[in-house]
């Protein structure tokens, strides 16, 4: 794919549609699924975690995470929660097979309750602002664990988010070009009138761009900065990178 400057600067035109991931994008997990939680977890099961050996231990999250990707291709995939929570479970000190894996699963299933999420601050602002200029929005998300019609009911999102497509419906997931194709069609956007926003660069920023849209990587950690592609580190700064 040939990607012209143009695609790569800020701002960019203002679309019809903007398609945001879920997860560390407009969804903020709490601390269920950070050292504290993994802490607490393990002590139901008579496992002593290391809070302190976090960073340790998401490395080898990330590391699973990408063998199973190589593995498994870009097939939705049920089972990533819980490699990625064994990992953790097994990097934060492990202990006995049986109390490991029902952590793990106590984990995995936790992340399908959407009262263990909270919206990040800038997301209603945003929306109002999308909705306010006549910009649609739209979820298309490698939802794992989520129903997205569920989030958008917990969040009372329905004024807000026009679409959903996911990828447990799909069977694939981003940068799969299927999910953004799936939203495009549905709605009946060509490719060059729909931007997508979310936190990788791989999944959704590429895998857009790919498709012939536009895309906008959310960094809110500024961990990219200095990246050859579009970034804002807050939904405050859309409204502005869409030109509006």
């Amino acid at each position: 794919m040939r990607v012209t400057p143009s695609a790569l600067s800020l701002p960019l035109p203002t679309p019809e549609l903007v398609m945001f991931d879920l997860d560390y994008t407009l969804l903020r997990p709490s601390d269920q699924f950070e050292a504290p939680g993994y802490v607490r977890a393990g002590a139901r099961f008579g496992l002593e975690l290391d809070a302190g050996r976090w960073p340790r231990a998401e490395r080898a999250a990330y590391a699973a995470a990408k063998e199973r990707r190589l593995r498994i291709g870009e097939a939705h995939d049920d089972g990533l929660l819980a490699v990625i929570a064994h990992a953790i479970i097994e990097g934060l000190g492990g202990g006995p097979p049986h109390a490991v894996e029902e952590t793990a699963a106590a984990i995995a299933a936790a992340w399908s309750r959407a009262e263990n999420f909270g919206l990040y601050d800038d997301v209603m602002p945003c929306l109002r602002a999308l909705r306010d200029a006549g910009v649609r929005a739209a979820l298309v998300s490698n939802a794992l664990g989520h129903s997205l019609e569920e989030v958008v009911a917990h969040f009372a999102l329905d004024d807000f988010i026009c679409a959903s497509v996911s990828s447990a419906d799909v069977g694939v997931v981003k940068p799969a070009a299927a999910m953004f194709e799936t939203m495009l069609e549905r709605l009946d956007v060509a490719p060059q009138a729909a931007v997508m926003v979310g936190d990788s660069a791989e999944d959704d920023v590429s895998g857009a761009l790919a498709c012939g849209c536009g895309a906008i990587l959310l960094d809110r950690g500024g961990r990219a900065v200095g990246a050859p592609l579009p970034r804002i580190e807050s939904l405050t700064e859309l409204p502005a990178a869409l030109s509006l």
